[in-house]
């Protein structure tokens, strides 16, 4: 079979092994130690380059891919510094268990000290990456390019997806080659299938005749079910055992606000009220799509440390981590598909007064938002809150929302209605400020028929706004939303409540609108709170030719209780 196909560079064996593996997209910053593989990347038509101009960017576009797709998101960046400039975005896909291939240059092999794009030690890019991923692979011959590339897609696809790092080094400092100047005839690729853990039938059985059993039962729901595309058996199982669902703060939208079992978040430091009830009366819980000795089973764990626990850990394996008979792991879908079937026909008699009192909770939750706004109508600056109650009049529920890091996140996550995973997505535990832009000009490339909004403070949105114009070019027409208060508004906060008094946490904020219309985009500023629905609905009706962005300038008030 090698010996009819044609020889090829280094930089075709990596766009070929894209082809094979069905990347439709991939998004990077050129530059000259990866100039083979944007030569062949040129010949491969399925797959659109996404020319970014932030290098940290292109790594956050990739992990907002595999979110959204669950296919794993692709980026390519160049030797040293650019490999070093997305590194927060890898991270992030980490934390947030985001399939995501991350593919850079690198320098010599046996590099100088100080060569170019380099310090002394030539592999030191590929042990950085060692923490921060599932697998580094720095490949050293041009003949093992298929294998590793395969092996990559298949770890970040596999178990617990997450990214991988691949390297491929210059042939010299300034060498238009990869690995090797002549063309090599290399092995068929073949893509390797991901690997699912499945769930253990005995423990399926087991799991359904203690929740039979049981008299109030809880689901605890991570982030795995929604990576795992298991909402509807997570829904179905809530009702036919009249169990509310909590979910880990990095796991909103989970379930929707609108199901009646629907019972908020857990956070060591700000719960939602109706997760802190239901764990109060709980007498069993599951916890699925968690992963044990992360913090947010630990915060389960304190939150209700009497309460008995079975884990259905998502993991790509269990180890010491998991303990004793009720830790186990199995992928998430699977295993809720498993103990639905085993439940069969089981159905908990409907529990009436639960669902009434639950129902009225959340209302009652969203009147004392409104009654805590209410004093705030006419402030100028304009108050965040009055911004949320805007923004859920002007979106409907099919609108994908990227918020940002800071303040404006805790606001976000207080008033915006939940209805899917997309009506409030949010960076996760790592936290790397910058997460709205780049995830909103992804999320409008996949899904161009609905409303994508980007929501950012000032602060946030000035780490990412080199590609405000890449969403121009692309066509990616979002409309972002940007909360001007001129300040690192949470650190602000901090110290002030800390401290009593700020340094180093403002500064001048320039006029967004006018920026947005340099880049070809929609530019509106907004002062006075009369104008905010207007504002976000003219914004909108802008993004059926071009990105849109709207200006608020916004208080700095603290956000409100819960």
């Amino acid at each position: 079979m090698s010996s009819q196909r044609s020889a090829m560079h280094a930089g075709e064996a990596v766009a070929e092994a894209l082809r094979e593996e069905g990347v439709a997209r991939v998004y990077s910053v050129p530059g000259s130690h990866i100039h083979p593989i944007y030569d062949g990347l040129s010949r491969v038509d399925s797959i659109r380059l996404v020319t970014c101009k932030q290098e940290p960017n292109v790594s956050l576009m990739a992990d907002a891919y595999g979110r959204l797709t669950g296919k794993p998101g692709v980026c390519v960046v160049t030797a040293g510094p650019g490999s070093l400039n997305s590194m927060a975005g890898v991270a992030q896909a980490y934390g947030a268990a985001s399939p995501l291939v991350h593919i850079a240059g690198a320098v010599p092999l046996r590099a100088d000290l100080e060569a170019f794009h380099g310090v002394d030690e030539p592999a030191f890019v590929h042990e950085m990456f060692k923490k921060i991923t599932k697998w580094s692979a720095r490949i050293e011959r041009i003949e093992d390019i298929p294998e590793v590339m395969a092996k990559a897609f298949h770890i970040a696809r596999s178990g617990r997806p997450g990214p991988v790092h691949v390297e491929l080094p210059r042939l010299s400092d300034y060498s238009e080659y990869i690995l090797q100047q002549e063309r090599a005839v290399l092995p068929q690729y073949r893509p390797i299938s991901p690997v699912v853990p499945e769930p253990d039938a005995a423990e399926v059985d087991r799991c359904a005749k203690r929740f039979m059993e049981a008299k109030s039962p809880v689901i605890a729901a991570g982030k795995g079910v929604i990576r795992k595309g298991a909402l509807r058996e997570l829904a179905e199982l809530a009702i036919k055992l009249q169990a509310p669902v909590v979910c880990a703060q990095d796991a909103i939208g989970v379930i929707a606000e609108a199901h009646p079992f629907f019972a908020g978040y857990f956070s060591p430091i700000r719960s939602h009220p109706l997760c802190a009830e239901a764990l109060k009366r709980t007498d069993l819980i599951l916890g699925v799509g968690l992963r044990a000795g992360a913090a947010e089973l630990t915060d389960l764990k304190k939150t209700a440390p009497e309460r008995n626990l079975i884990v259905i850990g998502f993991d790509d394996a269990a180890d010491a981590r998991y303990q004793g008979e009720d830790e186990r792991v199995a992928d998430p879908k699977l295993f809720l598909t498993a103990l639905l079937a085993r439940l069969g026909n089981y159905e908990r008699p409907r529990d009436e007064a639960l669902i009434r009192h639950m129902a009225e909770r959340k209302a009652a939750i969203r009147r004392n938002l409104t009654a805590q706004n209410e004093p705030h109508r006419n402030d100028q600056p304009i108050d965040p809150g009055i911004l949320m109650d805007a923004m859920n009049a002007v979106l409907d529920d099919n609108a994908m929302v990227a918020s940002d890091v800071g303040n404006c996140q805790m606001w976000a996550r207080t008033f915006r209605r939940i209805a899917t995973p997309e009506s409030f997505m949010q960076s996760g535990v790592w936290n790397a400020m910058s997460y709205g832009l780049p995830t909103a000009i992804v999320a409008k490339m996949e899904c161009p028929g609905r409303d994508v909004v980007a929501h950012a403070a000032d602060g946030a949105f000035l780490m990412t706004i080199g590609d405000l114009p890449t969403a121009a070019e692309y066509g990616a027409n979002s409309l972002m939303i940007i909360l001007n208060d001129g300040a690192f508004g949470q650190t602000y906060m901090q110290q002030t409540n800390l401290y009593g008094h700020t340094y180093g946490t403002a500064f001048d904020s320039p006029g967004f609108a006018g920026i947005a219309k340099a880049c070809g985009a929609e530019g509106i500023r907004v002062t006075d709170p009369r104008d905010l629905e207007g504002a976000l609905r003219q914004g909108l009706a802008a993004t059926k030719q071009r990105p849109a962005l709207v200006e608020v300038m916004v208080s700095r008030r603290p956000y409100p209780k819960l």
